[in-house]
């Protein structure tokens, strides 16, 4: 009796190779080398944890098999008699609306159909559409692929979802993509993770084969917690590690510098004024906040700083993140976005050059997930960039002395952090002492192989592109421009620093306000920018990702500060708000007048005040000086006498 073939033979992996060359003409090379195998192994339902780089295609892992069911379902004389199912769908459990929305973005243009299952996705359909969205998944004709993250898998929904027989005889594939965040996030920030590899292999049938993907997962004790976790064990599973080495990248670690008089945040000018696409990623949304003002006040007038930038993070509404998405690879004039970690984990953004973190991230993983947003075409030279403190890389070197050490305190050393403060993870201190190599200490942490070239620094291992260190020793330069020839759009100002004489403040006379009297009347001024930013923001949704300051600027109240005292009538002030170009000088400046004008009877009424303090203390100073020096001569005289 004939075997049926396997798709893992030189059968099916030749049947893989023809359907993608029919369907996926976009592809004339076909599949790359790596992504055969894996997806041989998916079609033939074995359990699979594959570790490759970012831009490494590892996504194709999930839907090429489900274009091969298709396929072989519509057309079966065509190929050979494998076993295939007709509507098949897949499971890809995603961490972030976003990476659902890149992934959904991808297949489609593939011919597959993919839905985000989410809040609003459930609330679309129960309340706009009035359709039982459980009932559309479970019956498989609707969707080829559903995202849904851990905490919606872990719903009655899901579970019943899970259960049904339909549903199970068409789901070909569970995915876990983005697998290494189990281990990060699942204890105390989403524990929902924890439950993905119970749910799987409690609901689901063991023909339906588990996939874990991820660029970032190092080789020993990381490893083994994220099999155990999808109870992926023993010899049930195929563990496939690739490189995650970015070979087009320039990978720079520069400290924080200080400018006097300048923000703290102008080294990213440095990078930015080459005009190439870039995301600058932060830790915290106000550091978000932070530097789309900084930018703001940097872009030649006459050009558009919300053309020219977005943010991205959780408390931009989905719609705007989807625009975001879209427009920085289709938009040339957008050329910055700045995000939180959502934005790092699988979003697929060709167009992107440039990935500056603005701080380290908490570990090494998601720095290195952040540098994979950027280069993603192998054909261009990339640069992946941290900006940390002097701080940050002196806790990172007294981590690595104690460690060395086998201790476990630091009270001895020089620098006073006691290691309990310095929550540090290893690969991250690791990577900021790092000395020698960065790519070689990336290599040898994820285990890259061949190791025996790997772990050489960048001119040893005949590496086309060195990083910053490897450059520097041996005097290596690049060129850093974007591939076609900037736009004037994307020029930048030049970087604003107060000089010293700038600096200095006037000293406080009957025209000028004194430093005291300064700082509350700026402390008033914000909260009015306050107030024009309450009244305009609301009634103009174009308005809504201006930055505050953009309601009352920084500028403008310097210049009423220098003027406070002197601004005796409202074309007075008019005119200082006119050569600012103030948007809103019709409507508020009659009100700004008097607030001014009850601000200056204030200050010289408290100057007087003051004043008539000062008078009677001298006076009783004075007095008392007088009846000291009187008892002196008293006391004299009667001793002349005597």
């Amino acid at each position: 009796m004939t075997s049926k073939p396997m798709w893992t033979d030189s059968i099916g992996l030749e049947t893989i190779k023809q359907v993608v060359s029919r369907r996926i003409p976009q592809w004339p090379n076909g599949l790359r080398e790596h992504q055969e195998a894996p997806i041989s192994m998916v079609l033939n339902k074995e359990h699979l944890l594959l570790f490759t780089g970012t831009g490494s295609g590892k996504s194709a892992i999930f839907y090429i098999p489900l274009i091969i069911h298709h396929e072989l379902s519509e057309h079966p004389d065509n190929y050979p008699s494998f076993p295939v199912c007709k509507n098949a769908v897949g499971i890809v459990i995603t961490p972030t609306k976003g990476l659902a929305n890149s992934i959904i973005h991808d297949i489609e243009s593939f011919g597959l159909r993919g839905l985000s299952y989410c809040r609003e996705t459930i609330s679309e359909y129960r309340i706009n559409k009035k359709l039982d969205l459980v009932q559309l998944v479970c019956e498989c004709r609707s969707w080829d692929l559903i995202c849904v993250d851990p905490e919606h898998l872990a719903t009655p929904e899901w579970r019943e979802i899970m259960q049904n027989t339909n549903f199970k005889q068409h789901l070909v594939l569970f995915c876990v993509d983005e697998a290494h965040l189990i281990r990060r996030w699942a204890p105390n920030f989403r524990p929902a993770f924890n439950d993905i590899g119970a749910l799987a292999r409690g609901y689901l049938p063991e023909t339906v084969p588990i996939i874990a993907l991820t660029a970032t997962c190092a080789p020993g004790h990381a490893t083994a917690e994220l099999c155990q976790s999808l109870g992926l064990v023993g010899k049930g599973y195929h563990l496939i590690r690739h490189s995650n080495e970015r070979k087009n990248m320039h990978i720079i670690l520069e400290t924080l510098k200080s400018i006097p008089g300048a923000s703290k945040y102008h080294q990213l000018l440095n990078y930015l004024r080459s005009g190439r696409k870039s995301v600058i990623h932060v830790n915290t949304i106000p550091a978000v906040y932070d530097i789309y003002e900084f930018l703001w006040h940097h872009i030649p007038e006459g050009h558009s700083p919300l053309h020219r930038m977005r943010m991205y993070h959780a408390l931009c509404t989905d719609e705007y993140n989807r625009e975001t998405f879209r427009l920085i690879d289709s938009d040339p004039k957008l050329q910055i976005v700045i995000a939180t970690v959502g934005f790092s984990q699988g979003i697929n953004c060709s167009a992107i050059l440039d990935s500056i973190s603005w701080g380290f991230p908490s570990t090494l993983d998601e720095f290195w997930q952040a540098k994979g947003r950027s280069g993603r075409a192998s054909n261009v030279i990339c640069r992946g960039i941290a900006i940390v403190s002097i701080k940050t890389i002196k806790s990172a070197q007294e981590f690595a002395n104690a460690s060395n050490h086998g201790t476990t305190s630091i009270s001895k050393t020089k620098f006073t952090t006691k290691i309990a403060d310095m929550t540090m993870e290893r690969g991250k201190a690791g990577f900021l002492v790092e000395t020698q190599c960065h790519v070689a200490f990336l290599n040898s942490h994820y285990g890259n192989p061949p190791l025996e070239i790997s772990i050489l620094d960048c001119k040893e291992a005949g590496r086309k592109i060195f990083c910053n260190l490897c450059a520097i020793r041996y005097h290596v330069t690049y060129s850093f421009a974007p591939p076609c020839i900037p736009s004037p759009s994307l020029s930048w100002l030049p970087l604003v620093v107060k000089s010293s004489s700038q600096a200095a403040k006037k000293r406080k006379s009957a025209k000028y306000l004194g430093k005291d009297e300064r700082n509350s009347m700026r402390q008033w001024m914000i909260d009015f920018r306050e107030l024009v930013w309450c009244e305009f923001q609301p009634k103009d949704r174009a308005l809504c990702n201006y930055p505050l300051s953009w309601f009352f600027p920084d500028k403008i109240i310097n210049d009423i500060l220098e003027n406070f005292l002197i601004i005796d009538s409202l074309d007075a002030l008019t005119a200082i708000l006119n050569t600012h170009s103030w948007k809103f000088t019709e409507h508020k400046s009659e009100s700004l007048f008097r607030l001014l004008t009850e601000f200056q009877i204030f200050i010289h009424t408290q100057r007087a005040e003051m004043t008539t303090e000062r008078d009677t203390k001298k006076q009783t100073r004075t007095g008392k000086n007088q009846k000291l020096i009187s008892s002196d001569s008293d006391i004299k005289v009667e001793r002349h006498l005597n």
